[in-house]
């Protein structure tokens, strides 16, 4: 799988036929209806802020010594026998990682569930030299049986119905399969039970990797990922540097959160520590050949990054996905590349490439469902907004959000335009909608309708609304587009409630767009003089609190 962009034209078509898919509408949705209140309940006795606070703080203060922890680990893991490397590419890396299968005779290669191994395209890179690669985490193992990529971090299969898996198994088993799950999962471990025992090399990835004893940890639900590491003579494990931590107890943190956020469970089924290339069970067999290999690609320039460097602390959770609206309607194959959702968009910025992510960064709505939700508490919609503002400084503006970004980021201009646009909407609008889109924002979007302008905005109504009594609590209203000029009638009803609670009401004349519609648009510059405005026009005032139901 080759990091190559595709055509904007062919990424619509995916995702039209991704709308169209009903099996994956309903099944996502109800995943994510689940996955909500199985959250809830097992967060119930814990407190989630603290919890989150505590493992951002802990990756935090491991970022910031990284090549510490780095030379740490080495020298522990070496004094157990273990071989240490540092890759500062995915090539690199997997050059390495064929040279250690090579030097060792490997033809047969069993691996389980990692994310870093997918990110550098490891199984391609050792199937080029001739080696069979064999995925033994089930719903890895199924996607690879139909040549797909995964959907999900931590449910690679989630997109596929127990009839497609059956179909799947007849076709690799030659016999017919029945689409019982049960029984599918019996199929499963016969097949791969002999891969188990005939591999000459493992190769498994990391949930973190402890620098004071030179262990890595691997946290699953499945028996696999022991065997993988425990029976073929050589294992290589492949982290990415930011997996570092420097103590049991910051692993532990990882342990309490990882899988609550990303299956609702207290504790994984299996979470197992390897330390040390210790002898195989049969003293007689030669010694464990076992080799942690540490990525980069691209992580000590993200390090440097100060508005997106607290992506390193993502524990790969996947549940930005999990709450994600556009990610429940169309899947993993398009919200992502080899990393899916809110994270993936990013990361596949920063590990393969800006023409990868550029159709990708435009999935996100912003909606912030996925910042309450991270496991590491990263602000991820901001980010991707700034990824966003990125691609569109360097590949330049489309001239429809040129024009928009000149318009709204003068305030005056801006609102005698929705003064006029109010009287010129008249021949389209049918109710409170405008029946059709104007053309530049037509393309692909016959389906929905823009509201209408309000015949009177609510700056024009604010002098003549009553603006509460002389209390002891000065409430300032920020109005926003929509609240001004299209909702006017539920800011109104809301300075009701705020005066029945005796405020005494003040709206600033200078207040102006929030400067999301200007951020989202990549009008970096626009968006920070709306800012601005806003700043100075709330200054002006004085007040004890600020208001907003935009």
């Amino acid at each position: 799988m080759a990091d190559l962009p595709i055509s904007m034209r062919k990424y619509r078509e995916s995702l039209k036929a991704a709308l169209d898919d009903s099996f994956l509408r309903r099944t996502l949705d109800k995943f994510a209806v689940q996955f909500k209140a199985n959250r809830a309940a097992i967060f119930a006795d814990v407190s989630a802020k603290d919890l989150i606070a505590d493992v951002a703080n802990s990756k935090d203060a491991s970022l910031s010594r990284l090549d510490e922890l780095y030379e740490l680990f080495r020298i522990e893991a070496e004094k157990k026998g273990v071989s240490v490397h540092r890759a500062g590419s995915a090539k690199e890396c997997n050059e390495l990682l064929v040279k250690i299968a090579k030097e060792n005779g490997v033809r047969k290669v069993i691996k389980s569930k990692s994310m870093t191994a997918e990110e550098i395209h490891a199984s391609q890179a050792l199937e080029e030299e001739g080696m069979e690669v064999v995925e033994t985490d089930l719903g890895e193992w199924i996607i690879q049986l139909r040549s797909e990529p995964p959907s999900h971090m931590v449910m690679p299969a989630i997109h596929l119905s127990r009839e497609q898996v059956a179909e799947t198994f007849s076709d690799e088993t030659g016999e017919r399969q029945e689409s019982d799950i049960e029984k599918l999962v019996k199929v499963a471990r016969r097949e791969l039970r002999r891969h188990f025992a005939t591999a000459d090399m493992g190769l498994s990835g990391a949930n973190f990797a402890i620098a004071k004893s030179g262990s890595i940890g691997i946290c699953t639900n499945e028996g696999n990922a022991r065997l993988v590491t425990t029976l073929p003579k050589v294992h290589v494990a492949i982290a990415g540097l930011d997996k570092l931590v420097p103590d049991v107890a910051d692993a532990l943190k990882i342990i309490s959160v990882l899988p609550r956020n990303a299956t609702a469970q207290a504790i994984s089924s299996y979470v197992t520590l390897v330390t040390g290339a210790v002898s195989r069970s049969d003293e007689s067999s030669p010694k464990k050949i076992f080799h942690v290999i540490f990525l980069d690609n691209g992580r000590a320039n993200l390090l440097k990054d100060p508005k997106c460097s607290s992506v390193l602390r993502c524990v790969r959770c996947g549940a930005c996905a999990n709450v994600c609206p556009v990610y429940r309607l169309v899947g993993g194959h398009r919200m992502g590349y080899v990393y899916i959702g809110a994270i993936g968009l990013i990361l596949t910025y920063f590990f393969h490439g800006r023409d990868r992510a550029k159709n990708l960064i435009e999935n996100c709505i912003n909606c912030g469902a996925c910042k309450d939700v991270c496991a590491a508490g990263i602000d991820l919609p901001q980010i991707i907004q700034e990824i966003r503002a990125r691609i569109i400084e360097e590949d330049g503006a489309p001239i429809a959000s040129s024009l928009l970004g000149a318009v709204m980021g003068n305030r005056k201009l801006f609102h005698a335009l929705l003064k006029y646009a109010k009287f010129a909407q008249s021949p389209l609008r049918k109710g409170p909608y405008i029946r059709h889109l104007p053309s530049i924002f037509a393309g692909g979007q016959d389906f929905r309708s823009l509201p209408a302008i309000a015949g009177k905005s609510f700056r024009e109504m604010w002098p003549r609304l009553d603006q509460g009594p002389q209390g002891a609590l000065k409430v300032a209203i920020f109005a926003g587009c929509a609240h001004d000029f299209i909702y006017p009638e539920d800011l109104a009803q809301a300075t009701r409630i705020m005066r029945l609670k005796r405020a005494k009401l003040l709206f600033p004349m200078g207040q102006t767009c929030c400067g999301l519609p200007l951020q989202t648009m990549g009008q970096r510059a626009a968006a920070v003089k709306a800012a601005k405005a806003n700043i100075d026009a709330f200054f002006e005032i004085d007040c004890d609190r600020i208001v907003t139901l935009c």
